[in-house]
């Protein structure tokens, strides 16, 4: 059996590696070495030993496989064991074990239906009472959760959340999941909404809509030319928002 420094040491590289739920852990024997300065051979050993005592576990190889080609390269892919305590404790029984002389009694307290304490109203998120109807932030999260996206939305502060809902009210839930998912990072991707704020932010807004058509004028806003041949433009396609010059050209036209 290895030393136990040099198996908490290689455990807390795979946990370095691994998911958030402890999964798909698959760092090189190499590289595991590099953490606990030992050598490859006493980590392979360190391995087999985390696996017979239970703290991990292989899982699926075919991840591995998908992220590097090469057989001969492929590391093994291990899954952490995060199970909090046995499982006999959490049903609530009272064990008692011998320490010594001295019986010692640990009891575990039971759930109760009580129901829990409301959080500080400084850890809430962006609205201090949830309404039925969903608020914009809310369809903005669930839509991004349908799309793959991971960020949590419930630590953005209140004038974070204010932006997203400027953002919502602009373009729309579907064209800001569309800017994040141009964005996203499959290896590295965004904890928080906040960073793609700048991004929503940076979006140009969509052009106005114009008016319905008067029923005078073609599919294309034309009217009957006139008396001298010339083509006529239908008032009903024309959009009355004003437009800010964007080029050195048109502000100078406008000068003009």
């Amino acid at each position: 059996m290895p030393s136990a420094p040099a198996l908490t040491v290689v455990l807390l590289g795979l946990a370095n590696h691994a998911s958030r739920y402890g999964t798909n852990s698959y760092p090189s024997v190499r590289r595991l070495a590099g953490y606990a300065r030992i050598s490859e051979r006493q980590v392979q050993r360190c391995l087999k030993a985390l696996v017979a005592l239970g703290l991990i576990s292989q899982g699926d190889q075919e991840r591995v496989a998908a992220t590097i080609p090469r057989e001969d390269r492929r590391p093994v892919l291990y899954n952490l064991s995060m199970e909090r305590g046995d499982k006999a404790k959490r049903h609530g029984v009272t064990g008692t074990t011998e320490r010594g002389d001295t019986p010692v009694t640990r009891t575990v307290l039971e759930p109760r239906d009580e129901p829990a304490a409301l959080p500080h109203p400084t850890n809430r998120t962006c609205d201090a009472t949830r309404e039925q109807q969903p608020s914009p932030i809310d369809r903005l999260a669930a839509a991004c959760r349908r799309a793959g996206l991971s960020a949590r939305f419930d630590t953005l502060t209140p004038a974070k959340c204010t932006l997203v809902e400027q953002s919502i009210d602009t373009h729309g839930v579907d064209a800001l999941v569309r800017a994040a998912l141009e964005r996203h990072r499959p290896w590295d991707p965004a904890r928080s909404a906040a960073a793609w704020i700048p991004i929503w932010q940076s979006l140009q807004p969509p052009r106005p809509k114009l008016p319905p058509r008067c029923g005078q004028c073609d599919e294309y806003g034309w009217l009957p030319d006139d008396e001298l041949g010339r083509a006529v433009r239908c008032p009903c396609r024309r959009a009355t928002p004003h437009r800010i010059p964007t080029s050195p050209q048109e502000t100078m036209l406008l000068a003009a």
